[in-house]
């Protein structure tokens, strides 16, 4: 077996950035986290968030680039249920410009399968949401800071 590698997705809109609280695996259930999955065989991280979105926030996002460094996962649940080491890599994505989202509301919405609540939190303060899963909320507060010194990214969401 390879190495496990789980893409997460960094959407930041108006100032907010797009969270999700997990139902499953039960290691993860009621932690909040950037939105991803583990990435399948036959898939790059591309296509691991795009079948994340497309099946459980019905809507799809664009992958930009990916930002900050790899994190290093020591205990993640693996799709099998075992427990292996993986590797977090984080993307800068966008949904569709042409979709309506009520942020309050916290669109997209789920479709209970993997996460019961989406968000969208203030960039500066992702503790206004909780508990995270540590290697998420430690890359929160990194993306904000490339948030605010990246004016196109900015102008972009």
């Amino acid at each position: 077996m390879g190495e496990v590698v789980v893409a997460g997705a960094v959407i930041v809109r108006a100032f907010r950035l797009f969270v999700a609280r997990r139902t499953r695996p039960q290691s993860a259930a009621g932690f909040w986290e950037l939105p991803g999955a583990e990435v399948r065989p036959g898939e790059d991280d591309r296509m691991a968030l795009d079948r994340v979105f497309t099946t459980e926030f019905s809507i799809s996002v664009h992958c930009v680039d990916q930002i900050l460094g790899e994190r290093l996962l020591q205990s993640w649940q693996t799709e099998s249920g075992d427990y292996s080491p993986a590797v977090l890599r984080l993307w800068r994505c966008q949904l569709p410009s042409q979709s309506t989202l009520d942020l309050d509301r916290g669109d997209p919405l789920p479709n209970h399968a993997e996460y019961d609540e989406s968000r969208w939190a203030d960039v500066d303060d992702p503790d206004a949401v909780g508990p995270w899963r540590d290697a998420d909320r430690l890359s929160a507060g990194e993306i904000a800071d490339h948030y605010h010194a990246d004016l196109v990214w900015q102008q972009a969401d």
